[in-house]
């Protein structure tokens, strides 16, 4: 399940870096699913804590020491903005 919503949430942060306009996502129905996505997400704490081990695993994978710890740092202060 992990796996299936992962994709999704990248695409989501994506989605919301890349709007110049700052207007957000306007489609009605990408909004419910993405609402429905994270409130699945937020309910599980096995979920939870999958999705953080994966993208700290991403983390890992930063060849330089000093941003493999800042990415490290992000991640620690910033997972739960993941979500909202």
């Amino acid at each position: 399940m992990l796996l299936r919503l992962l994709p999704l949430v990248f695409v989501f942060l994506y989605v919301q870096a890349t709007d110049s306009g700052n207007n957000g996502i306007t489609c009605s129905f990408c909004k419910a699913g993405l609402a429905s996505m994270t409130a699945t997400i937020q309910s599980n704490p096995d979920l939870m804590d999958q999705l953080g081990d994966t993208i700290s695993q991403g983390c890992d994978q930063v060849p330089n020491q000093l941003q493999r710890r800042a990415c490290r740092m992000t991640l620690d202060d910033n997972f739960p903005l993941f979500l909202q």
